[in-house]
């Protein structure tokens, strides 16, 4: 039997957090706060890019880094849902559609996963994914002024400009979200070997 020397094991140290794991009650609450942070950090930093899409940077991040978090299959959507919340209730800058330009990047990233079962695995599939989730922006805004005839103002050199610049930042984002929570599951289980 080996001698104790009275310091804890880190891997049985109970404050360490598990990069990925079932939906708890902490975790939910974790979610929920970073749906609201997506709004925070869209509402209070006005990048001094003025290029469609650029906050896909934060919110693709935080959206992938909270997915990657969670093995609850709508976890992107609680944090979505969260964040569409959160803007109808500031009265974010896009009135009522502000609402369903929050929620659907998280409702297509939990969908995509579905499809995609090496997801967690291949670095680049979430990224990707989370391209096209923030994409649907300018094609939610693309589709309601080609029906309705709504006027936005990022549509004023056609469609293309602002749907790939989405792709960008988004892809961008999304890769950075992923890339942070590697890093976090590779330290936390160096912690524990």
């Amino acid at each position: 039997m080996p001698a104790s020397t009275g310091s804890s094991s880190p891997a049985k140290s109970s404050s360490s957090i598990e990069p990925a794991g079932p939906l708890t009650l902490a975790r939910l609450v974790v979610l929920l706060i970073v749906g609201v942070l997506i709004v925070a950090l869209h509402e209070s930093f006005n990048y001094p890019l003025k290029i469609p899409g650029h906050h896909g940077l934060e919110a693709m991040a935080l959206l992938v880094f909270a997915r990657l978090t969670s093995t609850y299959r709508w976890a992107a959507t609680i944090v979505s849902l969260s964040a569409a919340t959160t803007a109808a209730g500031v009265g974010a800058e896009h009135g009522w559609l502000t609402p369903f330009l929050y929620l659907a990047p998280g409702v297509v990233i939990d969908l995509a996963v579905m499809v995609f079962a090496g997801w967690r695995t291949q670095i680049l599939v979430l990224p990707l994914i989370a391209a096209f989730a923030h994409a649907t922006k300018p094609l939610m805004r693309f589709g309601l002024a080609e029906t309705f005839g709504m006027e936005f103002g990022s549509f004023r050199a056609g469609a293309l400009y602002p749907v790939s610049t989405h792709l960008a930042f988004g892809f961008a984002g999304g890769l950075a979200g992923a890339l942070l929570w590697r890093e976090w599951a590779r330290r936390a289980a160096k912690q524990q070997a």
